[in-house]
């Protein structure tokens, strides 16, 4: 978040800013500023500024394509709204209008040629010194907007940012604190400790039942059985469908024929190109490289970088410029193209390897076509299944009947836990969306029929809540060794800190440290100078906490690592930091800079909700992220 901050008050990252500007919504959420009273279309208003549902449920549906991609799984709708993400996108939609409210009432406007320029001189679309188009159409598709609306968020992000950099650039950091702050993290300390031996040192009697059973009345919540449920489940997964595809080789030699062309391996080419501002430019680079210069010399001295001039192993497809694309996939291996003017740019191009393309066979992709039309046969087979699954709920059948006349999946899950763990400690159901299952399984009650839940392949699954087990209270003859445990532990941890509290007293009086150490069982130890990063052998955090509040020759004591014993710690000496250099000042006046930038973009953004005042239509908001079906 800070470096990305570093870059608000030059080029153009007012568009990637947004979600940075906005983060602190992240941690208020938008709950206190949901009244449920927007209204009409609205999804929410702010101030006069209406969010439409359309412009929430595309911005939702960016966030969820991201994730999935991360996760590698498509990410439903029910798991988006389960890890917040629904209020995270609603937030940051809610803070960017905010500030485009702020624009307006600032009467901060920009022509269609103003945004134009700008977007043409920003770095980020550039190649080689030059503006280049295809940047901005790989943002326009991976935004899923038309040209016309990508200016227009280009509008809107620059108006933000003539707001916020006149904010940020307000920002000033005082020599004292860039000081102060080198002195407090450059600052070490030496620490000498050990640590009680626990079983030489403590002996704990045997505990009466009298106080077993005090600690088992005092604890009582610690012994509890878990709930537990008997599930009827019926799965209409489609991975479950495709089992029942019956596909002759007729029809997969018809599906191969039909689409044979997107089974096809396209040729590849690795290229480098260098982006020119005209042709003369071009050409005369173009003669030095057929004079003998190298092809990345010529480039370097036009202003392209090497991560410019090469475009990677790419298919013809690849290529936006279809000028470029014709000429690069035209030449031989290492040959140069002529001067190429291209619809976006000027450009020169070299092919570097040639991966040649195939046409497989259909012995050679005969199971993937199988695959695919498996599951396209179950993708036209899921609503009926679903309508006829829906048909005998309706008659009153049960699930493990309406199964059987499906054959469909079914389990019976008996004296399930809600962690998926059934009488003998196993997983009780060991299917792909499971967890959802038994959690579904969980929000339902004894005779009421819940509506499907909706798996990660877009199959569905039902579950019908049979017998229900609460927790109860398991008796105290059953857990009387494991209170037992509970208060030996107590009483240990009792007797370490008196311990280690008369060890300090003692050594505070005046005694030996090293002596201390020896009736205690322990052997002295001695840090090197350490840093409050720093966390040694032996010690804890909190050890090394209280290292860094001691003064020279004071002492403490802290748990230690595995909490069975007690370490008692002496401050033996603190190093001031020295002065810090010139380039060190300007790390930490930068990095002090970006956090007070992030507090005052944070206030800004509050305030402007306290101004403007939020409303969002709770009933269109459960409708565009598909909780109203739940």
């Amino acid at each position: 978040m800070l470096e990305s901050l570093k870059k608000w008050a030059s080029g153009w990252v007012a568009f990637f800013l947004i979600g940075l500007l906005i983060l602190s919504f992240a941690i208020w959420g938008v709950a206190d500023y949901i009244t449920g009273g927007a209204g009409g279309g609205a999804l929410a208003t702010v101030g006069g500024k209406e969010i439409s549902a359309n412009q929430f449920q595309r911005a939702f549906s960016n966030e969820i394509n991201t994730l999935s991609q991360q996760a590698g799984r498509r990410i439903s709708y029910d798991q988006a709204r389960a890890v917040g993400l629904d209020n995270r996108v609603l937030s940051q939609l809610i803070g960017s209008t905010a500030v485009e409210e702020h624009a307006e009432q600032l009467n901060l406007a920009l022509s269609d040629a103003t945004v134009a320029a700008s977007l043409q001189r920003d770095p980020n679309f550039q190649s080689g010194g030059t503006f280049d188009r295809t940047r901005v159409e790989y943002i326009r598709r991976e935004l899923g907007v038309t040209e016309r609306g990508f200016l227009d968020l280009r509008r809107q992000d620059e108006l933000r940012n003539q707001i916020t950099t006149a904010l940020l650039r307000s920002t000033v950091v005082p020599d004292d604190m860039v000081t102060g702050l080198a002195k407090w993290r450059g600052e070490t300390r030496v620490v000498s400790f050990f640590k009680i031996d626990a079983d030489k040192q403590v002996k704990i009697e045997e505990p009466t039942d009298d106080d077993l059973k005090k600690t088992f009345e005092a604890n009582k919540r610690r012994y509890m059985t878990e709930p537990r449920r008997d599930l009827a489940v019926l799965q209409l997964a489609l991975a479950d469908l495709r089992k029942k595809a019956d596909l002759s080789d007729e029809q997969l030699r018809h599906a191969y024929e039909r689409s044979k062309d997107t089974y096809n391996v396209p040729e590849r080419r690795r290229l480098q190109q260098i982006s020119f501002k005209d042709k003369a430019s071009a050409e005369k680079a173009l003669a030095e490289i057929k004079g003998g210069k190298d092809f990345l010399e010529v480039a370097k001295a036009n202003g392209a970088a090497e991560s410019d001039v090469n475009l990677g192993l790419l298919e013809k497809s690849r290529l936006i410029d279809k000028k470029i694309a014709d000429a690069a996939f035209a030449l031989a291996k290492d040959a140069v193209s002529d001067v190429i003017e291209g619809g976006f740019t000027t450009a020169i191009v070299r092919v570097t390897e040639i991966i040649p393309g195939k046409q497989p066979s259909f012995e050679d992709v005969k199971e993937k076509v199988s695959e695919e039309l498996a599951g396209e046969w179950a993708q036209s087979q899921l609503r009926d299944y679903y309508s006829r699954v829906d048909d005998g709920r309706g008659e009153g059948k049960p699930l493990n009947e309406i199964a059987q006349d499906l054959d469909l999946p079914y389990f019976d899950l008996k004296s399930v836990t809600r962690g998926n763990v059934n009488a003998d400690g196993k997983p009780a159901l060991t299917v792909p969306d499971a967890s959802s299952i038994i959690s579904a399984g969980f929000r339902g009650e004894i005779g009421l029929e819940s509506e499907p839940i909706q798996l990660a392949d877009g199959g569905y699954a039902w579950v019908d809540v049979m017998q229900t087990s609460d927790a109860k209270q398991r008796p105290f003859e059953e857990v009387k060794n494991e209170v037992k445990t509970l208060w030996t532990d107590n009483k240990k941890r009792e007797a370490l800190n008196e311990l280690a509290a008369k060890f300090a007293e003692r050594i505070k009086a005046g005694e030996d440290f090293a002596k201390v150490a020896e009736e205690a069982g322990g052997t002295v130890e001695t840090t090197a100078a350490v840093g409050r990063s720093t966390i040694p052998d032996g010690l804890t955090q909190s050890a090394m906490t209280q290292a860094f509040v001691l003064r020279k020759g004071e002492v403490g004591h802290a748990e230690t690592a595995d909490g069975k014993s007690r370490t008692l710690i002496q401050l033996d000496a603190i190093k001031q930091a020295p002065e810090p250099d010139e380039d060190l000042k300007n790390r930490l006046r930068n990095e002090i800079l970006q956090q007070l930038r992030t507090d005052s973009l944070t206030a800004y953004v509050a305030a402007l909700q306290g101004r403007y005042g939020v409303d969002i239509n709770q009933r269109q908001l459960r409708r565009a992220t598909g909780a109203d079906l739940q």
